[in-house]
């Protein structure tokens, strides 16, 4: 009796996370990139609250740009735009500090880059020559600088997309006005054009983030110069065009351009970040059709060019590139947003990323 009266307890304890070398904690670090002060912001968030504490400044010696995250949350990618590198550093759950793991010379300014879901290869766009690279990654995240393999595309590369099944590949172009379609062998580790290997969007659309759903074949894909969003239906790893919506109010008439496009996790929303109008728009996803419903926009910093939706779909954190504040969402069921507090940070906000690091995983 008192052996299985410890047997019992003894699996309570695993069921409660408790480990023998004590108990493990996942922590939530937003990592922000400072273009005018070549280093990331690093902020533990409070995953209750969405508050914000200010960590430190990593200090990368030059200007960063977008920031990526391993799909185990223990890396994170940073793109150098102005010296034409890529850095790769790994994160420590206890305080998000950066550890240096390599930094390879790519081309000038990549414009964004994504890990694949084997953690084997890292993909990226690179702005103004027009192309996209395959480069791999060591086991432990480390970007290998030797048989990095290019493919040259159309002018102003700009967001890449991958598949559940690590098949497919989706660049979209805001200078092409075009999305490239390409097949990823994970096993060679190249890219070939599919058998559509282009998806044309239409004049003065210029597509600049694409994002696929988490659970359904549905896309969606921000029109930098068209003030637009877009749905795609995804059949047989091929974009359908569907439907187009404008991401600002009909009587808007001041320009502007869309940034960043990001689907919340539950893939019930979709948001639209809007410079000039600045603002963040949310659109309903039908989860039968993946047709879109506008929400409207919520007033945001000036000129968010980057914002990005916490794990566990509550907040929203957007920065703001003219103002140097980064703003605070709360965000509900229905996928309303109600700003909860504007923070200050360094000068000019460029990339946010949220990394939930654990040393469990």
């Amino acid at each position: 009796m008192v052996r299985r009266r410890e047997w019992l307890c003894f699996l309570l304890l695993l069921g409660s996370g408790w480990s023998g070398a004590g108990e493990l904690q996942a922590r939530t670090f937003l990592y922000v990139s400072l273009a005018a002060e070549n280093g990331l912001a690093v902020y533990q968030v409070n995953d209750q609250t969405g508050k914000l504490d200010y960590l430190r400044l990593h200090d990368l010696g030059t200007d960063p740009g977008p920031i990526s995250v391993s799909p185990d949350h223990r890396t994170v990618y940073v793109s150098l735009r102005n010296a034409g590198k890529l850095a790769a550093f790994r994160v420590h759950a206890k305080d998000g500090s950066l550890e240096h793991l390599s930094t390879v010379v790519a081309e000038p300014d990549p414009a964004y880059h994504w890990p694949d879901r084997t953690k084997r290869f890292l993909i990226s766009a690179y702005y103004q020559t027009g192309k996209v690279a395959l480069h791999r990654l060591d086991t432990r995240g480390a970007i290998i600088a030797e048989g990095a393999r290019w493919y040259t595309t159309a002018r102003n590369a700009h967001g890449i997309a991958v598949n559940r099944g690590n098949q497919r590949v989706y660049v979209s172009h805001t200078g092409g006005n075009a999305i490239y379609q390409f097949d990823f062998d994970a096993n060679a580790g190249k890219l070939k054009p599919s058998v559509t290997p282009v998806i044309r969007t239409g004049p003065q659309t210029g597509p600049r983030h694409i994002s696929l759903h988490p659970s359904k074949p549905f896309a969606y894909a921000d029109n930098e110069q068209g003030n637009s969003i877009t749905f795609f239906r995804v059949v047989k790893g091929n974009l359908e065009p569907v439907q187009t919506l404008s991401t600002v109010p009909a009587d808007w008439d001041k320009g502007g351009a869309c940034a960043r496009l990001e689907i919340s996790p539950d893939g019930a929303h979709v948001y639209v970040a809007n410079r000039g109008h600045q603002s963040i728009s949310a659109f309903r996803i039908d989860q039968q059709t993946g047709r879109m419903t506008a929400l409207g926009q919520v007033a945001t910093e000036a000129n968010p060019r980057s914002f990005t939706i916490h794990s566990n779909g509550r907040f929203l954190y957007a920065g703001g590139q003219d103002t140097d504040r980064l703003a605070i969402f709360s965000r509900d069921q229905q996928g309303r947003l109600k700003r909860l507090d504007t923070v200050a940070t360094g000068k000019r906000p460029w990339w946010l990323t949220l990394v939930t690091a654990s040393d469990a995983k």
